[in-house]
């Protein structure tokens, strides 16, 4: 990897190390502070593998996904004031190092999850096949996506965001887990934003499935981080209470693939409200 990678991995070691001690700062704000390693980690190696990465090469449109992806989190914990899906524990004690913490970890949301699969794209994950195989592939499907299945799509998302807000119960949390996908990404399509709907209009899955792998990796270490934390999210979702990863209960690990094609179309729906132009 790059240089300042090596750097990045020496300081998971010892904050994992420190948060075994107990001491402070590291402790109580483990779970953002380890995010932020492995972010900078994850875009030390797609840069040396890529010689390109969104932190180096696109500075400013990671510091505009560091905002948006506060903003769009916001939405989910505001759901979760209905559904009381999870709470937050042993917080730090001042209010500015509460917002502080907040701040900073909602921030790794979208850059966490997009860093993954690019860092899986680097290693060929998910590559095209010959281009035999891609001729043929053309040739036995269509092309074009149809208003129907679009207009469908949209209904279909709205919904599922607007189920919980009327019905509120823990049962229901997953509607919103990919309500905001079906809902934003005909949107997207339609307002020629970056769509993961067009690329499969070009016949290409490859970013769908990087996406799915690169949330089932963040699940993974989202989860991994928490437990040890000081402060940290504890779950009451009423399924599978007995059998957990960690603090989360096994069948919300199939949340996070979804929640990160979500996350995408969010990402780029927002992005094309404050900048005004599609990526």
């Amino acid at each position: 990897m790059r240089w300042d990678g090596y750097l990045v991995l020496l300081s998971l070691g010892l904050c994992q190390y420190l948060m075994f001690q107990r001491v402070e700062p590291v402790y109580t704000f483990f779970t953002p502070i380890q995010w932020w390693n492995y972010i900078f980690l994850a875009d030390a190696i797609v840069w040396k593998r890529q010689k390109k990465s969104l932190i180096t090469d696109q500075p400013l449109e990671f510091l505009l996904m560091l905002i948006l992806s506060n903003v769009c989190w916001l939405l989910f914990e505001g759901y979760n004031l209905l559904l009381q899906n999870w709470y937050y524990t042993d917080l730090a004690p001042q209010q500015w190092q509460r917002m502080l913490g907040t701040f900073t970890a909602f921030a790794t949301i979208f850059p966490g999850i997009f860093l993954s699969a690019d860092l899986l794209e680097s290693y060929g994950l998910f590559k095209k096949r010959s281009p035999d195989a891609e001729v043929s592939e053309m040739r036995s499907k269509p092309g074009k996506l149809s208003p129907v299945f679009l207009t469908a799509s949209f209904a279909g998302g709205l919904a599922a965001v607007l189920f919980p807000l009327i019905f509120p119960s823990p049962y229901v949390f997953g509607l919103v887990w990919v309500g905001f996908f079906f809902l934003l990404e005909p949107v997207n399509y339609w307002q020629g934003n970056s769509s993961l709907y067009r690329d499969i209009e070009h016949r290409d899955w490859r970013r769908f499935w990087l996406l799915l792998a690169g949330g089932a990796i963040c699940g993974f270490l989202w989860e991994f981080w928490n437990y040890w934390a000081g402060a940290k999210w504890i779950y009451t979702v009423p399924f599978t209470k007995n059998l957990k990863y960690f603090e989360m209960p096994v069948l919300g690990l199939l949340g996070f693939p979804p929640f990160a094609l979500e996350c995408f179309a969010m990402y780029h729906f927002t992005r094309r409200l404050v900048a005004r132009t599609a990526i």
